[in-house]
């Protein structure tokens, strides 16, 4: 391959803040809120022009993981933020039939079910005012290019955006991109799942469809009434940190839509007036990067519900797809360390969401969006704390962490 050696220029600072957050998804976004609202000024960048991630630019439109999905099921596993939004769904009417068979819940505070089909849009708003009113600043249509470095401590990002190309300091940066977009281009060890390891995660375009006076079948879709979000054609698995692998995967799956709508309705008739009314932005990668953090979740944490006296998090979630089925879990969840959040030999950057330090069978369990915004909003009062006491981020006190947490209605089922 021929290389171009990109010139050295000089680019404009356009913040300086306590906390950047890269990537505005469930993780992100509940980063972000968390951040400001310990009182760090923070910055959340995102390449689209509204906020969700996988939930709405993805139509991945089921958030999971409140509790336990079957017995036992007692506990309410993860509260917060992520609580908060599905609250304020149900009072705009935002919140569907989700497919997936579960106890019925009353949705109110710490009684809400393991799943909730959302409508996007709603989402979409809700996320972006608790944004607003948290005082996060957002800079939206904005691309990660590169972390700044100082040494092996990531001191900011460059980013490129309609303005052209511009740097942001911070005190500390999160790495919300869900691929360690940020950790990896750092020099943080990672690791990925190669396809002959997993062989069942193929990566899904989902689409709407409106289906005239007959509804699906309720295993079918999360249906909003006169519409529902299906599961579509499945690709790969490809690498979804390769663009190659991407567009490939985006082209094949899109051009397969209509056959794959046309063969739901042989296997439903009730679907004969159904018809494509949206096709999502991106298409919903399950999985790339995992950074080798100061502590690597097993499969016997997530299997034998381990606590950890550093718990930031909290995930209930069966495992997926590993063992071959839907492994649920046999108690009501595993903590989640606050050291699988810190990229082993850096300093100045935490991971949030799907690419913390993990095995492959926990990660297919704590991928879910509920756990995930409840490790974003770890990472967002972890990240504002060490800020505000210019600390590096492995020597933060880490009961001071948690009692941020449940301050802010996190539930870690301790009390410190």
């Amino acid at each position: 391959m021929e290389h171009y050696l990109e010139p050295s220029r000089s680019i404009p600072i356009i913040r300086n803040v306590d906390v950047l957050v890269v990537g505005g998804g469930p993780a992100g976004l509940a980063a972000a809120i968390a951040a400001a609202r310990q009182g760090g000024r923070t910055v959340l960048i995102e390449r689209f022009g509204y906020l969700g991630g996988t939930a709405t630019a993805s139509l991945m439109a089921c958030i999971n993981g409140f509790r336990n999905q079957v017995e036992p099921d007692e506990t309410q596993t993860v509260r917060g933020i992520a609580e908060e939004i599905v609250l304020a769904l149900k009072a705009m009417g935002g919140l569907g039939q989700s497919p997936y068979p579960q106890k019925p819940y009353p949705t109110t505070p710490g009684n809400l079910a393991y799943s909730y089909a959302i409508d996007t849009e709603k989402f979409k708003f809700v996320v972006l005012k608790m944004c607003v009113d948290a005082g996060v600043e957002l800079l939206l249509h904005t691309w990660f290019a590169a972390p700044i470095m100082d040494g092996s401590k990531v001191i900011g990002i460059i980013v490129e955006n309609k303005s052209g190309r511009q740097a942001l300091l911070g005190k500390v940066t999160i790495d919300a991109t869900g691929d360690a977009d940020v950790a990896a281009r750092a020099g943080a060890p990672f690791w990925q799942t190669t396809h002959d390891e997993a062989p069942r995660l193929n990566d899904t375009l989902m689409y709407r469809i409106a289906f005239g006076q007959q509804r699906p079948p309720a295993p079918f879709a999360c249906d909003f009434g006169g519409n529902a979000v299906v599961w579509g054609p499945g690709v790969g698995p490809i690498n979804g940190v390769d663009a190659e692998e991407l567009s490939r995967g985006e082209v094949e799956a899109r051009l397969r839509v209509f056959e794959d709508l046309a063969e739901k309705q042989t296997q439903h008739p009730e679907l004969r007036e159904a018809r494509v009314i949206e096709t999502p932005p991106l298409l919903g990668i399950r999985q790339t990067r995992f950074i080798e953090g100061e502590y690597r979740l097993t499969a016997e944490d997530a299997l034998e519900g381990r606590r950890f006296e550093d718990v930031v998090a909290i995930s209930s979630c069966p495992i997926i797809h590993y063992y071959g089925y839907r492994r649920y879990l046999e108690h009501e969840g595993y903590d989640i360390p606050y050291r699988c959040l810190i990229p082993k030999q850096l300093d100045g950057l935490l991971v949030a969401g799907r690419a913390i330090s993990s095995e492959q069978p926990p990660y297919e369990s704590h991928r879910a969006m509920v756990p995930i915004m409840a490790i974003g909003q770890a990472a967002g009062v972890a990240a504002a704390l060490a800020a505000e006491e210019g600390v590096e981020l492995r020597q933060l006190e880490v009961t001071a962490l948690q009692r941020g947490l449940i301050k802010q209605g996190a539930e870690l089922r301790k009390s410190v």
